[in-house]
């Protein structure tokens, strides 16, 4: 058997003999590597710590030198070695058998073991391996600062065995010690506890006085909280049994938590305080609350009561209150047979027995405030700390509770817990399958807990097959096989404690296909506003932004499993509520964003809300836009009219504001639930092949168009023709076809103006003008534009005024008119911004920069990219990357140039515009 010790002198023992491990420096090596066992340790630290500020003039050389004599001494020894690494040397040995690693790992052992005699054979095991003065025959700065912090571990360590020694009835342990002058307090009042449990209360009053008397001469100070409830027992001859420690052994894994830790201190500071951590199951209440009691259980002299109540235990039914009650008495001293018959009479002597005593009452897993009040103590000095995932709202309001929510734990949190239990190399060799759990687990601490309990249980199983099968099905994959450790158990003992209503509310929270939901959206969805409040007190539901709604995704999850269980027809009514509400409130909206254009709109009922400002309409529909569409594309096919109605509803907010994907997935759902030769089926073909022009899908657009086109000539709709032919219109021209594109723009006059719609007629109007600049006739461009700019002023539409202005910009730029030019695009980009209008700011931004140069040009195309990239308007994408690849050039930066102007060539390719011909010629310049 090899032995290592530091805790004395330096010794290396093998089979019971003692080696010569050479002389002072060379244990001073030794001793560093020692205490670093496992860790590499660079070799300037080993200079430093070794000779300090007095190195030998080659101390490199000196300390290979030591090494390779210890190396040699050690080699000998089974297990034990020094190899050598990049930056320094490595001992390699189980650190059990060095004595101060196996004193640390002793004590831990301790501090987490419930048995208390049990716990005493390990406090002694440690305490028996130190052999005087650590690292003893050694001199330096750093010996002193080591041996320093390991004599405070060991009084640390003797001043906990005596507290359990008091725990468990040994006081004599404690008083057969030698006694010594100027011990601390906390010493001093395990002596006088003792004295007092032997029997001896002069004597223990004997010494409290001799105490006080020295804290205060020494320190000016009076006996802290320990002192003085010893000294208020001894002077009233109370119980000499042990106090009640009923407090479970804290997690040694603990991690993170810290902002909440320093929160229960603040609100357990003042006596008589009660804090309530609340929260979700699985967020790891009880880990906190069993941590914090235990660091702070010092400040309860006359103990620590506990009980888990399994409030929303998913084995167990709850523990009612007056078996805890009972409980509590006994663990107070109370009899069996002293204890009243009626619960009101145990309460009372509860409350009775507390009323004097300096003690933490921790109720654990509380279901609700009824199920805590009768074990609130009768005393001003008590603390309670209870845990629930109800909120507890009726404690917080009749006994002034404190309350801490409790939330997920964050990325870092997660990881450094994840970490501790699976080690961090285990982590860092897999860091991709590492992440993917992490994300999965989505910080709940329980869900963690049990990815590591998986890994431990299969340790040769890789993170990567475990994050494949989180992959697919979480909630499967998070369950070890027990109750306890199973996630979808701990959602449904939470569930199983909900009314009936509040029951149907969860489940149907999972038809919702995005992460949150607005109240009155969730109103909607239930057919009740009370749901709401009932779901967030039972912390399953959380508010987390003002009127907005979230579950955690792995309980949605579980929602969602329970819901696809219900009646086919429950899910549908509920389902067509939430987009009634929706179809209603984006009519609502839409009148507000676009009020000229109620005949794009179908007709709904229903309740609409009033919305304040056309800012709060945009802002809901912003809000809400991601909600609408997932709705919508998931919808069942007997809703296919609220999608078709949505589609059309929506149209113009998601064009405008350049929301195209979105777009695309919205009205490709809507066309395929039309019927052909309707006149929904044409305005979808329209809604699709515009949205797939902006896109740059020409052929694809093109086809849509075509059909739509068809059938409003079929059906002599002038509203669906006049829209259709100025989306063909845009592809001819962008196609270089400007003959085409100018009849079909002139036909789309012509059937705007049948329609008697004025807008419509403006945005021909404002299409036309628009085609006469492209084609380089600026004057004629500017009177078409002043006529739809008119039609704009008299609506009072920003809508159309935007584009006007924008358009006039590069008329007026065409016909040399700089200033005037300036003025309508600023004025533009103005209506762009206040209006959400992507489209109109994205182009805006392109027309400007081609009427500069330089850094002022470079600048607005990038704007302009940013916008185009994010939106997928490949025509705007192809505009802003040829102007910056010609300003680049211009600006001498041929990389930046050439690297901008192949992005432009492949867009302009894809679109088959003319452009593409004169980026060509432009790159092969670069090639001369």
């Amino acid at each position: 058997m090899v032995e290592l010790r530091v805790l004395g002198a330096v010794e290396v023992v093998a089979g019971g003999t003692r080696l010569d491990i050479g002389h002072a420096r060379q244990r001073d090596v030794l001793a560093v590597l020692l205490l670093d066992v496992g860790r590499a340790v660079p070799v300037d630290r080993l200079v430093d710590r070794v000779w300090g500020e007095r190195p030998p003039r080659q101390p490199r050389n000196s300390l290979y030198a030591y090494v390779s004599r210890l190396r040699a001494l050690l080699g000998a020894l089974d297990g034990v070695t020094i190899e050598r690494r990049r930056d320094g040397y490595l001992l390699v040995a189980d650190p059990l058998v060095v004595d101060v690693h196996r004193f640390e790992s002793l004590l831990e052992r301790a501090r987490t073991t419930a048995d208390g005699h049990a716990a005493l054979a390990l406090y002694d095991e440690a305490l028996a391996l130190w052999r005087g003065t650590p690292l003893s025959e050694l001199d330096s700065p750093w010996v002193e600062g080591v041996r320093g912090e390991l004599e405070r571990k060991r009084d640390a360590a003797v001043l906990d065995r005596d507290d359990l020694r008091l725990r468990t009835g040994a006081h004599a342990a404690v008083l057969a010690q030698p006694v010594t002058d100027g011990v601390g307090e906390r010493a001093a009042a395990q002596r006088i506890e003792a004295l007092f449990l032997d029997g001896r209360p002069a004597d223990a009053l004997r010494e409290y006085e001799q105490v006080r008397a020295r804290l205060a001469d020494e320190l000016g100070a009076d006996p802290g909280p320990r002192l003085r409830g010893l000294h208020e027992r001894i002077l009233t001859g109370g119980d000499t049994g042990p106090e009640p420690r009923q407090l479970p052994a804290a997690a040694p894994s603990f991690s993170g938590r810290t902002a909440e830790l320093a929160a229960l201190d603040r609100m357990l500071t003042p006596d008589g305080a009660v804090a309530v951590i609340s929260g979700a199951g699985g967020l790891g209440k009880t880990w906190l609350a069993v941590r914090w009691a235990t660091g702070h259980a010092s400040r309860f002299p006359d103990g620590q009561l506990y009980v888990d109540l399994r409030g929303f235990d998913p084995a167990h039914e709850p523990v009612p209150a007056e078996r805890a009650v009972r409980g509590f008495l006994g663990a107070l001293g109370v009899a069996p047979a002293s204890i009243p018959p009626e619960p009101e009479g145990q309460a009372a002597l509860y409350r009775s027995l507390t009323a004097r005593r300096r003690l933490l009452v921790v109720l654990d897993n509380a279901r609700d405030t009824r199920h805590v009040t009768p074990l609130l103590p009768g005393g001003p000095s008590c603390s309670v700390l209870i845990t629930s995932r109800h909120e507890l709202g009726g404690l917080l309001t009749t006994h002034g509770a404190n309350a801490l929510p409790l939330r997920t734990l964050d990325e870092d949190q997660a990881r450094e817990l994840l970490a501790h239990k699976l080690g961090a190399a285990r982590l860092t060799a897999e860091p991709e399958a590492a992440q993917e759990i992490l994300d999965q687990c989505g910080g709940l601490a329980l869900a963690l807990a049990i990815v590591a309990a998986r890994v431990a249980a299969q340790p040769q199983r890789r993170l990567a097959a475990l994050a494949a099968e989180l992959r697919e099905g979480r909630l499967d994959a998070l369950d070890t096989g027990e109750l306890a450790a199973s996630l979808r158990a701990v959602f449904d003992a939470s569930y199983r404690s909900l009314s009936a209503g509040a029951a149907s509310a969860f489940r149907l929270l999972g038809l919702v296909p995005t992460e949150d939901i607005e109240r009155a959206a969730a109103a909607a969805l239930f057919g009740d506003a009370r749901a709401v409040r009932v779901l967030c007190a039972a912390n399953l539901l959380e508010e987390h932004q003002p009127g907005r709604f979230r579950m955690h995704d792995l309980v949605k999850l579980y929602a969602a499993e329970l819901v696809a269980a219900d009646d086919p027809a429950i899910r549908l009514a509920a389902s067509t509520r939430l987009f009634d509400h929706y179809l209603c409130t984006a009519s609502a909206a839409m009148d507000r964003f676009s009020p000229h254009e109620p005949y794009l709109r179908p007709a709904v009922t229903g309740p609409r809300p009033s919305f304040a400002s056309d800012e709060a309409a945009r802002a809901w529909l912003d809000a809400e836009r991601a909600t609408m569409v997932a709705l919508a594309t998931s919808a069942p096919e007997a809703l296919a009219g609220h999608v078709v109605g949505l589609s059309a509803t929506l149209w113009r907010y998601l064009y405008v504001g350049a929301h195209h994907y979105e777009a695309l997935a919205l009205h490709t759902t809507a066309l395929a639930l039309t019927r052909p030769g309707t006149r929904e089926r044409g305005f979808a073909d329209h809604a699709v092949g515009m949205t797939l022009t902006f896109l740059g899908r020409f052929d694809t657009a093109a086809e849509h168009l075509e059909r739509a086109i068809s059938l409003a000539l079929r059906q002599q709709n002038d509203l669906l023709e006049s829209m259709t032919r100025n989306s063909i219109a845009t592809i001819e021209d962008v196609r270089g076809h400007r003959p085409a594109a100018r009849e079909q723009l002139y036909l789309a006059l012509a059937a705007a103006r049948r329609t008697g719609h004025a807008l419509l007629e403006g945005i021909a109007l404002c299409n036309i003008g628009e085609h006469h600049r492209w084609c380089g006739n600026h004057a004629k461009a500017v009177e078409y534009l002043q006529r739809s700019g008119r039609i704009a002023e008299d609506l009072g539409s920003a809508g159309l005024g935007g584009p006007v202005l924008a358009a006039l910009g590069s008329a007026y730029a065409g016909l040399g008119r700089l200033g005037k030019a300036d003025d309508h695009f600023r004025r533009a980009l103005e209506f762009a911004r206040v209006g959400g209008n992507t489209n109109l700011e994205v182009a805006a931004l392109n027309d400007l920069a081609a009427t500069k140069s330089g850094a002022e040009a470079i600048s607005l195309y990038e704007k302009a990219l940013v916008l185009a990239r994010r939106s997928g308007h490949l025509r705007e994408r192809a505009l802003a990357q040829h102007g910056l690849g010609v300003a680049h050039r211009v600006a001498g930066n041929d990389a930046e140039a050439v690297s901008h102007l192949e992005a432009a060539l492949a867009a302009y390719t894809e679109l088959r515009a003319p452009e593409a011909e004169e980026v060509r010629v432009l790159l092969g310049e670069f090639e001369r």
